[in-house]
Parts: structure tokens; C-alpha cells; sequence
């Protein structure tokens, strides 16, 4: 009789301790970030302040730690580290995660987008849906975007002012789209050398010049052996806030939706950053003697045109999302 009353009591506690809530019993729980964008980089300086507003409206649950500047994996492994849960939390570069997730190259076509706002617009609505869901497939939760300026042409010898400009040019470059359609302009893109080598191989008349944008470019002071610079805002890439998938399915949903809310605030703040940002280093790099030009219109109306069999040829290989996100896009 003894033994049945006692598990009566055990059955009776093991249902009522359901209906407490998580956070009565639970810790507060440790969540690892790992970044690798120096640290006095506004995508760094919003990244933190994403950190502290999640930490302060989460507090007692769960505590973000970052981990910055590369400590635990950098712009080239990051995407597998947090697909693995080898990291929950961490920065990806989208130009490293193309090759994982074709879709993502419905936003960095190389001269699709005409400046930056058209770029957040299409990180927005069904065309987000349509990335997020291929992000998804890899394991992959997008938290929020950092918006970063578009890429121009550094060149050692002379402004790359039209598009016969491009005919026997050596030019540096990390994306195999943009080396597509160098090469189809008659260049010589060379996607071997790392950015941390690409000034010295400027500097040594290895190349002729590099695909970069002007943040970038100032800090890393590219305009000192590259100084012909042409803006043409080929493409626009992005870094991504992510989160495995499986760890982010374990939070609950208002957790969720405190970092979502958070996100879409620190994404808008460098949207607005960056446009000052850009402003400010074009002047600083005038002012140490760079030469800065905007490609004419009509001009990079023709590397659009060109640049058309690679949207072609992308959105037939990856099927009816790939289709429609293009649609889509080309309306922007």
C-alpha cells in the first residue's frame, strides 16, 4: 500500500513540475559568438551592442560571450562551424557561403543592384524567405544582416574607367562570380592570392589591381598601391549574424523573437553606418592622394548587360527558387 501511495506522489510531482515554467529550474545559459571583423569596425561596434540589448532583455536565461577577432574561427571556416554546432553563434561572411548555399547569390549578382537600399530590399519579404529557407536546409538560422559598401576596382596603373578597360587586366578577387564575368570582359581575375596578401601582391606589380570595397580599402590602406580607384558598386556583400539551426529550435520562442526584434534595430544601424562610412574614408583616401572616379552610367549599363548569362545561368542550375528570386530582384 506504502509502495503504491509513494508512486502515486512521484506520478503526481512528475506532471505537475510541467506546468512550471523553464526558467524556474534552469541556469542561465552560456551561448559562445565567435567573430572575426576587427574590433572598431561598425559591424563590430553594432555586433556588441546586439550582444549587451539580447544579454539585458534575456538576463538569468541566457548570456551571449563573444568571442572576437578570429579567437575560434575566421571568415572561411565560419559557415561550416556553426552548420556543425562545432560554434552555436557566429559571424558569416555571404561571400563565403555562396558555394554552401547557391541561393544567396540572388543577392550579390555583380552589377544587379544599384546601391545599397535596393540590396536591403532584397533582404526583405519573399526574397528573405527564399534565402532563409536555403540557409535552413544547411542548418543555418539567420539572425540579422551588417550591411557593408560595394566593391570597386583599386587599380596600380590607371583608372578601369569603360568596359575595354577590363581587356588584359590582372585583377585580384575572392568571388568566383565576379571572376566569371572579369573573365568574359576579356581580364585576368586571379582568385589564388588571399586578402592579407593582396597589397604586398599590388605593391610587387603582381596584379594590376583589386576588386574591393572602400571601407576596406582605406583600412587596409589598399589606396597606397592601388590609388586609381573607379567606383562602380559591382556587388554588394554582407555579413551574417547566424545560429546553428538545431540550437536555435532549443530556445524558446520569445527568446527568439528578443534577438529577431534586436536584429532587424543592429541590421537598419548599418545600413544608415555605412553610407557615412563610405562618404568619409573616399574623402580620407582623396586626401592622401588617391584618385577616385564614378564610372559612367552607360558605362556600367554594358558590365550589367554582360554580367546577365551569369543571373541566366544561375537561376537555371538552382530551379524555381533561384527563378523567382531573380524576378523578383530585377523589379527592384
Amino acid at each position: 500500500m506504502k509502495k503504491k501511495m509513494l508512486l502515486s506522489m512521484l506520478i503526481v510531482f512528475s506532471v505537475s513540475i510541467r506546468f512550471f515554467s523553464f526558467d524556474a529550474f534552469a541556469e542561465e545559459q552560456a551561448m559562445v559568438l565567435a567573430t572575426w571583423v576587427p574590433a572598431k569596425h561598425y559591424v563590430s561596434v553594432q555586433q556588441t551592442a546586439w550582444v549587451a540589448e539580447v544579454n539585458a532583455a534575456l538576463v538569468g536565461k541566457v548570456k551571449i560571450i563573444e568571442y572576437p577577432g578570429g579567437q575560434l574561427y575566421g571568415p572561411k571556416d565560419m559557415h561550416m562551424a556553426v552548420a556543425k554546432g562545432s560554434v552555436p553563434m557566429g559571424q558569416i561572411l555571404q561571400t563565403s557561403l555562396v558555394a554552401t548555399v547557391p541561393m544567396l547569390k540572388g543577392v550579390y549578382l555583380p552589377f544587379a543592384f544599384e546601391n545599397l537600399d535596393q540590396v536591403a530590399q532584397a533582404y526583405s519579404g519573399e526574397s528573405l524567405a527564399i534565402i532563409e529557407k536555403a540557409m535552413e536546409k544547411k542548418n543555418i538560422k539567420l539572425v540579422y544582416i551588417s550591411f557593408i559598401d560595394g566593391a570597386h576596382i583599386f587599380s596600380t596603373k590607371k583608372h578601369i574607367a569603360t568596359v575595354s578597360d577590363f581587356k588584359g587586366l590582372r585583377v585580384l578577387t575572392t568571388s568566383p562570380i565576379v571572376s566569371e564575368i572579369f573573365a568574359k570582359l576579356g581580364a585576368a581575375p586571379d582568385p589564388s592570392i588571399p586578402q592579407t596578401e593582396q597589397y604586398l601582391a599590388l605593391k610587387r606589380g603582381v596584379s594590376d589591381g583589386v576588386a574591393q570595397c572602400s571601407v576596406s580599402g582605406f583600412l587596409q590602406k589598399t589606396y597606397e598601391a592601388a590609388p586609381y580607384i573607379t567606383q562602380m558598386d559591382m556587388s554588394f556583400p554582407t555579413i551574417l549574424t547566424c545560429m546553428n539551426l538545431n540550437k536555435w529550435n532549443e530556445l524558446p520562442k520569445e527568446y527568439q523573437e528578443i534577438m529577431l526584434n534586436a536584429g532587424k534595430k543592429a541590421s537598419a544601424t548599418t545600413l544608415a553606418t555605412v553610407k557615412g562610412w563610405e562618404s568619409k574614408f573616399t574623402e580620407d583616401m582623396i586626401a592622401l592622394g588617391a584618385k577616385v572616379i564614378r564610372m559612367a552610367p552607360e558605362e556600367r549599363a554594358k558590365l550589367k548587360e554582360t554580367s546577365k548569362f551569369v543571373y541566366e545561368k544561375w537561376a537555371g542550375e538552382n530551379g524555381p527558387d533561384a527563378q523567382r528570386l531573380l524576378e523578383i530582384n530585377s523589379k527592384l
